[in-house]
């Protein structure tokens, strides 16, 4: 097996965190489709990606706590040997209930990667080394969300949507091969012995922490952003303005390109700057992206250009803000890295969905409540960064020198 720590082995973190996105993006672009080959409404269509959001909400926050119980590698090889089943059975869903079903429990082992991923790296790593590792790892990660969304298009025009859940199927039996050969186990020896009752007590009290709820906040409503984006934007480029689901690929690439930018200053710049600072800028890039939107929206303006630049904008936040906020929250106690990580990825995700649903079903014809919502959430997070950098209003007597 790899050492923990290598260069290697954060190659592997890489690949194994690649799969909760890609799986997620994948079929933003069969979306709007879905509808007509299912027979069903576009509601229930939308629910394909909003049940998988859900999920990866739900998902994580059994996964961090039982990582911390369990260990990591075993957690995460059951939870690949789910993915794999859940994605077998969506190739073949008959109709949209099962396949909304499918979604959900293949977003639980998809998920298992990211969130798993991070936690190894706080594992292994003090908290501003953490962050810089979490940056470059989610940069090298955005491969998969960057070019997902057109392989998706790519195959659902040649072979349908069934041998994307088919191909997804296939990437997952090469992972859990991956992980099973090479992952080793980082979990502290400190955890070793824990009861189930003091890892549960442990995750409660990050919930009654004020300064770990301020991170978690920042990391939350600027993941809405992305989300509330991409559940309005396949509707808008390919039912209002008439793009290809190819175009949309293609355009969303761009989106990625912001996020991995952020991540590089992340990975060169936390140690140096400090992770509050790179929060703060990073709220700012989510609030001027979401003006960008906004602005275009009340003129009645839309095309693809207003739409794309100023969400490059918000990832390029995005990029700063998440992987800071991660090792700031995860830092307030290292001992419950595994609960921080979950507990922070259900408020990513689970925050994420509840927007991405709405915006979905409110702004199918125009971007004006998409940018309202956003605007709402840019708010939020800007908001709760500013919360984590004054501990003494969030929690008396909270360090802000974490190990």
């Amino acid at each position: 097996m790899m050492q923990a720590g290598s260069r290697s082995f954060l190659i592997l973190l890489v690949v194994l965190s690649m799969l909760g996105p890609l799986t997620l993006n994948i079929m933003s672009p069969s979306i709007p489709g879905l509808a007509d080959a299912l027979g069903t409404s576009k509601d229930m269509a939308q629910l394909t990606l909003s049940s998988y959001l859900f999920g990866m909400a739900l998902s994580q926050l059994l996964l961090g706590p039982f990582a911390d119980r369990f260990g990591r590698r075993p957690v995460l090889l059951v939870a690949l040997g789910t993915y794999v089943a859940a994605s077998c059975v969506a190739a073949i869903a008959p109709n949209v209930e099962v396949l909304v079903v499918a979604r959900t429990i293949q977003s639980f082992g998809a998920t298992a990667g990211l969130t798993l991923g991070r936690t190894i790296i706080r594992d292994l790593y003090d908290r501003s080394t953490a962050a810089s590792m979490i940056g470059y790892v989610t940069m090298a990660m955005m491969i998969a969300p960057m070019v997902a969304p057109l392989i998706g298009a790519k195959i659902d025009v040649a072979y349908g949507w069934r041998a994307i859940m088919a191909y997804c199927a296939v990437l997952g039996v090469l992972s859990l091969a991956l992980a099973s050969a090479k992952l080793t186990e980082t979990r502290p020896a400190s955890l070793v012995a824990a009861t189930s009752r003091e890892v549960a007590l442990r995750t409660v009290q990050l919930l009654v922490n004020g300064q770990y709820m301020a991170f978690w906040g920042a990391s939350a409503f600027c993941s809405a952003l992305f989300f509330a984006f991409i559940g309005t934007a396949p509707y808008l480029m390919i039912d209002v303005l008439g793009y290809s689901k190819t175009a949309y690929g293609y355009w969303f690439m761009t989106i990625s390109v912001g996020y991995m930018a952020g991540n590089f200053i992340s990975g060169r710049l936390s140690q140096k700057l400090g992770i509050d600072r790179l929060i703060a800028w990073g709220n700012v890039a989510g609030l001027a992206g979401t003006i960008g939107i906004l602005i275009p929206a009340m003129l009645g303006i839309l095309n693809p250009l207003v739409l794309f630049l100023p969400a490059m904008m918000i990832s390029f936040g995005n990029g700063m803000v998440l992987p800071n906020a991660i090792a700031g929250g995860l830092s307030v106690d290292p001992k419950a890295a595994g609960a921080g990580s979950g507990l922070m990825g259900f408020g990513q995700v689970g925050v994420g969905a509840v927007v991405s649903f709405v915006a979905a079903k409110l702004g199918q014809n125009s971007a004006l409540p998409l940018a309202l919502m956003m605007l709402a959430c840019a708010i939020l997070a800007y908001m709760s960064g500013w919360a984590s950098r004054h501990p003494e209003l969030t929690q008396k007597g909270a360090s802000r020198h974490a190990p």
